[in-house]
């Protein structure tokens, strides 16, 4: 394996590293402040509703068409 090819590996594993880090740190959190996450969450605090456990077919409340 030569050199370059190498260092080129390394430089693309760190930009991926950078840009999951960036997502994770800046993105994310700035999507968490945004006032349709805060209601989305408001409304399942309301209704008692777990979202680690919630299943489709188990809410009629979040039905659309309702």
């Amino acid at each position: 394996m030569k050199p370059d090819r190498k260092y080129r590996g390394w430089m693309a594993l760190a930009m991926i590293g950078l840009v999951i880090v960036g997502i994770w740190g800046v993105v994310l959190p700035a999507l968490a402040q945004t006032e349709v996450v805060r209601e989305r969450e408001a409304f399942l605090e309301a209704n008692r509703i777990d979202p680690a456990a919630m299943f489709y077919t188990e809410l009629e409340c979040l039905d659309a068409d309702k």
